[in-house]
C-alpha cells in the first residue's frame, strides 16, 4: 500500500503552527490528528472519514485530497496557495515569532 498517494501534495499548518507536507491519505490523517481540538468538528470528521476511505480503496485518493484541501482552506490552515516566503512569514506569525 502506498498510503493512497496524492497527485499533488498539500501543506498545512499543524500543532503550534508548523508547516506539514502531506503526500498521501496517511499523512493527511496524521496532520488532521495534529490539529488543535478546536479545529475538530463535523467538517474535520468528514475529512478523516475521506482519508480512511481512500486508504481502504473505497474512494480515489484525489477525492480525499480535495476534501482535506477544502477543510484546510476553510479552517485557514492550508498554505499550498502561498508563495514560500509568505508561508514562512505566516508560520512565524502563528507561533508568535
Amino acid at each position: 500500500m502506498n498510503g493512497a498517494a496524492f497527485e499533488r501534495p498539500l501543506t498545512m499548518f499543524v500543532g503550534l503552527g508548523f508547516p506539514r507536507h502531506i503526500d498521501n491519505a496517511t499523512d493527511a490523517l496524521q496532520a488532521l490528528d495534529e490539529l488543535a481540538p478546536l479545529e475538530h468538528g463535523p467538517a474535520h470528521d468528514v475529512a478523516v472519514r475521506a482519508c480512511r476511505a481512500a486508504l481502504l480503496g473505497e474512494i480515489e485518493p484525489e477525492t480525499a485530497r480535495g476534501i482535506v484541501e477544502a477543510y484546510a482552506r476553510a479552517r485557514g490552515v492550508l498554505i499550498d496557495d502561498l508563495p514560500a516566503h509568505h508561508a514562512m512569514a505566516a508560520s512565524n506569525d502563528r507561533v508568535g515569532a
